[in-house]
């Protein structure tokens, strides 16, 4: 708690950052080198200038947008500065999204076996050719086997010094009746994934890989622990399964992913989740391709959660 207050407050005054690339000029103001490093990745090209634009108030950062000659403008969100930049124009995203598949349907329909594109097609071709299993696993000694052999050094090979690596053991013990899946290839525990159920809602809330090995997502360990999933909420009588969080911008490479899979953002956000504004230069052009090829759900001031499009002008 002291350290989301520590936070919160240092929004209000932040370090702002200038990319410059053949195509874009970006503002990024905050602390975060993960959300920094996320945005420039996505607006940018791999060759750009970077300049340090000095430390500003949260009301300036705005300003910064024509005095800087910038297209877009991103900027850490506190509790305290979200009315301000909903008011302003441009648009508040989530830093993450919540992102559901309803399952309260025949499984023929949820798995779309209908359909001759899906991605849960190729996901149930991987668990035939690699022989994939699963069974659930409740006990205190398999989830510290999984926090040490998959969750950690999965995180730590896919996001390098980025990677920000949770206590897993409050999630453990804050939870009633916490479980595990364990994903087998040939009878070898090869993933696992991290779940719960509340109310209808079974959450799948984290996922590893043994020792990191990135080798099985080409086996299909990600998309099938989605699936079997979904077959231990069906089995549980749930109405929806949560995928966990996801990236507000649609083309994103995970968002694109769980959206494949039949998925719906969850509308509803509360006032407590993590948001950033993203400020956009009306006259330029550049922008206005990018966002055009590229787009997003943000928030309302009610925090409902809503596409862009680039005829909307953010308010």
């Amino acid at each position: 708690m002291i350290w989301d207050r520590i936070r919160n407050l240092a929004r209000l005054y932040m370090p702002v950052y200038k990319y410059e690339s053949d195509n874009l000029k970006i503002i990024y103001a905050g602390y975060s080198s993960i959300k920094r490093n996320y945005y420039t990745r996505l607006f940018l090209n791999e060759k750009y200038h970077l300049s340090f634009s000095g430390m500003h108030w949260y009301s300036i950062i705005p300003g910064l947008l024509k005095s800087l000659n910038a297209d877009m403008a991103v900027c850490e969100l506190s509790r305290s500065t979200f009315s301000y930049f909903s008011d302003i124009g441009g648009n508040v995203l989530p830093v993450w999204a919540a992102i559901r598949i309803n399952i309260d349907r025949p499984a023929e329909e949820i798995f779309n076996k209908n359909r001759s594109v899906t991605n849960f097609k190729d996901i149930i071709r991987r668990i035939r050719k690699y022989d994939l299993t699963y069974e659930i696993l409740t006990d205190k000694e398999s989830f510290d086997y999984f926090n040490d052999r998959f969750y950690k050094p999965f995180m730590k090979k896919r996001h390098g010094d980025e990677a920000f690596i949770e206590d897993l053991n409050i999630m453990w013990d804050m939870h009633e009746n916490p479980k595990l899946i364990a994903i087998k290839e040939n009878g070898k525990i090869i993933g696992m994934s991290f779940f719960r159920i509340s109310g209808h809602i079974l959450y799948l809330m984290r996922i590893g890989l043994l020792d990191g090995e990135e080798e099985y997502i080409r086996h299909g360990v990600i998309g099938s622990s989605y699936y079997f999933g979904i077959l231990e909420g069906l089995k549980a009588g749930c109405t929806h399964i949560d995928l966990g969080g996801t990236r507000p911008f649609l083309t994103d490479r995970l968002t694109k992913y769980k959206l494949g899979l039949g998925a719906e953002f969850v509308q509803n956000l509360s006032p407590l989740k993590e948001y950033i504004w993203l400020g956009i230069n009306r006259n330029s052009v550049a922008a206005r391709d990018f966002l055009s090829e590229n787009p997003f759900m943000f928030v309302s001031k009610d925090f409902t959660l809503t596409k862009y499009t680039v005829n909307h002008q953010g308010k």
